[in-house]
């Protein structure tokens, strides 16, 4: 049975990492469903209990990562149905089913129940509920979030209006030498920012893609959060011991999955033909409508 098993997560790994770039919805929707089962199990055996079977936690770690990946999915094509609609509503909607798939995920790799806790990011705020036993409410802060997005505030235009329709943390900038590679904007830790064409215009049809295009991108390192519960047995461990990392695990959520992320796209921009011609690209374009325009 054990085997059985790590043959799917095998078979799983191989169909979602041969997928170049996405370019329709049974594609797309396989690359989040089988990524979030697979990262989902290695996650649940690494935070495995002592003598709990293999089996039953990766068989319960596969379809809840799986049922993960779908929510992912799902929020990504809401942010190409606010593109096609014209409504930044369906940007909140987006926002909401995609913090629950990324919680579904991060439940499974935390081999606990599915429905355990729930985490919304707004820019560099974690906000965490956990709905076992007793309901409760926790805030942490995101450091790198925050360092990257306290240097926004001084560098560029913060918008208001947008950061509330987004649900992110959404700046401008008329000056264009902040962009390289002749791009509209671009999305980094906590934020996003974009090149304002017309400040009398809130948002504009090509600002509103592009806003849309750099939220995939957000969306996009949410996918890889769910690394940091690989750490987090560890962790766990040495909180036990010693009083200041124990604070820290209670108040922060350090994302150490930028370690992996940035690597990560450096190697695909420099290895793609042209800027965009790279999986992070493609996938932003694909879920904003804006692949034609590169």
């Amino acid at each position: 049975m054990i085997k059985k098993h790590l043959i799917c997560t095998l078979l799983l790994l191989t169909s979602f990492t041969s997928i170049k770039s996405q370019s329709n919805d049974v594609e797309a929707a396989l690359y989040n469903i089988g990524s979030g089962a697979v990262f989902s199990t290695i996650g649940a055996i690494i935070n495995k209990k002592p003598n709990e079977p293999l089996g039953n936690v990766i068989k319960k770690s596969l379809w809840q990562g799986a049922l993960g990946g779908g929510f992912d999915f799902s929020s990504k094509t809401l942010l190409r149905e606010a593109q096609q609609q014209d409504k930044w509503e369906y940007i909140l909607i987006a926002k909401l089913v995609n913090s629950a798939g990324t919680s579904i995920k991060e439940n499974a790799a935390m081999n606990r129940d599915f429905w355990e806790k729930w985490h919304i990011n707004i820019g560099f705020n974690r906000i965490e509920i956990n709905t076992k036993n007793k309901f409760s409410i926790q805030y942490k802060l995101m450091p790198v979030a925050f360092a990257y997005t306290t240097d926004a505030f001084f560098r560029y235009n913060f918008e208001f209006e947008n950061s509330l329709k987004t649900g992110e943390f959404v700046f401008s900038t008329k000056n264009k030498n902040a962009f390289e590679n002749g791009v509209l904007g671009y999305s980094t830790a906590g934020h996003i920012v974009y090149a304002q064409n017309n400040p009398e215009i809130n948002l504009t049809t090509r600002n509103f893609q592009t806003i849309i295009h750099e939220i995939a991108h957000q969306y996009q390192s949410n996918d890889f959060s769910i690394l940091n519960t690989y750490t987090q047995k560890q962790i766990q461990k040495w909180s036990e011991k010693n009083k200041t990392i124990n604070w820290v695990n209670q108040h922060l959520f350090i994302e150490y999955y930028y370690i992996l992320l940035r690597p990560l796209y450096i190697i695909e921009t420099n290895t793609a033909n042209t800027y965009y011609d790279n999986f992070f690209e493609r996938e932003a374009g694909y879920y904003s409508n804006t692949l034609h325009n590169y």
